[in-house]
């Protein structure tokens, strides 16, 4: 018998994209799954559209909840999950219909706990089915650059036996990150199989913090840690500047990214980019002229 695969969906006023999210899933050509929602205290109609699903469906189980935060709701789930494997969805989102088929695939062939799948928030962009597996370290430095694997637990299936010990938290991309420094290896599709429509955005000062973290635990990957933290000085930066927001903290900012482009500029560069690596350049020569060139430069994000 296949293994069963526990897909855990969080809701909390979803009632625009819900049905197409939980149709996406019961459309999986993988079949032997349990589809658990958690109703995180919805007060549009998300509520009545689970419930009507329910009905056709005995495949769903739906638990309601207090407002509690997204954290509480798959910690919630997590207890009544009975998956060999498990998966996060959220209410916003949708899957390709070979989603789970391809995770599965990963999982039970190359003896990994995590395997990913690539997320897309536009056009689906890669449809190749070659899989590559990734040992601890490359991986976790993958989730740090976050070009192919993205950190947030959607679009990846998990070995339950990672969650003896882990629960999500308050900041979600740590909690992924310790769940890939669980595992030996990870395995990768670059298949577009997750449709990510709203990305969680963070404060710039906890991004930055939480990659100091990781310089100082894997000093080896401080390199692709600097990467991520001149990319969000960078991505603050522009969107202050684009759409005329107060820059806060602009002197302490600047001063870290000027140091870490005195110490490291160059190889940091040759991971980016020609736009980003030109925006680069701009910024750390002026930050007052860049403030006047910038509205005109190339796109940052494109």
């Amino acid at each position: 018998m296949e293994d069963l695969i526990s897909v855990i969906v969080t809701v909390y006023n979803n009632e625009k994209t819900l049905k197409d999210c939980i149709m996406s899933i019961i459309s999986q050509t993988y079949r032997n799954i349990e589809i658990i929602i958690v109703d995180d205290g919805s007060t549009d109609t998300s509520s009545q559209i689970c419930n009507e699903l329910l009905i056709s469906n005995s495949r769903l189980k739906i638990i309601s909840q207090l407002h509690s935060g997204l954290p509480s709701a798959r910690n919630k789930a997590l207890d009544e999950a009975r998956g060999k494997y498990i998966t996060f969805v959220n209410g916003s989102d949708k899957l390709e219909k070979d989603c789970l088929e391809n995770l599965h695939l990963m999982v039970s062939s190359y003896d990994v706990d995590i395997a990913v799948c690539s997320v897309y928030t536009n056009e689906i962009k890669n449809t190749s089915n070659k899989i590559i597996t990734l040992d601890k370290e490359d991986a976790l430095r993958q989730l740090l650059i976050e070009d192919i694997i993205k950190n947030t637990p959607c679009g990846k299936l998990f070995s339950r036996e990672l969650f003896k010990l882990i629960r999500f938290s308050t900041t979600e991309v740590e909690t992924v990150f310790k769940l890939f420094e669980q595992c030996n290896k990870v395995a990768l599709m670059n298949n577009d199989c997750y449709f990510l429509r709203n990305k969680l955005s963070f404060p710039l000062n906890f991004s930055l913090d939480k990659d100091l973290r990781i310089m100082k635990l894997y000093p080896s990957l401080s390199i692709y840690c600097k990467c991520n933290i001149i990319k969000e000085i960078q991505n603050y930066f522009y969107d202050c500047i684009t759409n005329n927001k107060t820059i806060e903290d602009e002197e302490k900012i600047y001063d870290t990214f000027i140091k870490l482009v005195q110490s490291d500029g160059d190889k940091i560069s040759s991971y980016f980019g020609n736009v980003r690596k030109a925006h680069l350049y701009l910024l750390a020569d002026d930050l007052k002229n860049y403030k006047i060139v910038c509205p005109v430069l190339p796109d940052l994000n494109n």
